[in-house]
């Protein structure tokens, strides 16, 4: 059987799903991407660990990052105004939720984390401790 036959037959059923309803599902999936899952980049370096993670539209106000057990945990919470359309054309594309990432950092050296907010990318670094270089034992 012909697939475009299939798709067209299956279409045919919802076509108010299938044409106009699902792009208002588009674009939501599309900001509930970009605003709750932020994209990150995540780098061991030799030193250090270093993280770049986009933060569409949050403020500096709003992310916490805690650092707990060789784990940095990043989350931020919000909150939008119910609106309510004066036609059935009225679409929003903002929405409310909560996001939260944590790092497995081990050796990290907490007391010199450093972290910036720049149009709207989250940039943290973490040294790392210097590390305890092996020694011979001489035994007497």
């Amino acid at each position: 059987m012909n697939k475009e036959l299939i798709k067209k037959d299956f279409t045919d059923i919802f076509p108010s799903f299938f044409n106009e309803g699902a792009k208002w599902l588009r674009g939501f999936n599309s900001e509930f991407d970009k605003i709750l899952n932020g994209k990150c980049d995540f780098e061991d370096r030799d030193n250090e660990y270093y993280i770049e993670l986009e933060t569409p539209g949050v403020e500096k106000d709003e992310i916490n990052i805690n650092f707990k057990n060789d784990n940095l945990v990043i989350n931020w919470s919000r909150t939008r105004e119910e609106k309510k359309g004066k036609s059935d054309k009225s679409r929003y594309e903002r929405s409310s939720g909560s996001f939260q990432r944590s790092f497995y950092v081990e050796g990290a050296d907490f007391e010199k984390i450093d972290a910036e907010l720049t149009n709207g990318v989250l940039t943290i670094t973490i040294p790392k401790l210097e590390k305890v270089k092996a020694k011979q034992i001489t035994i007497k």
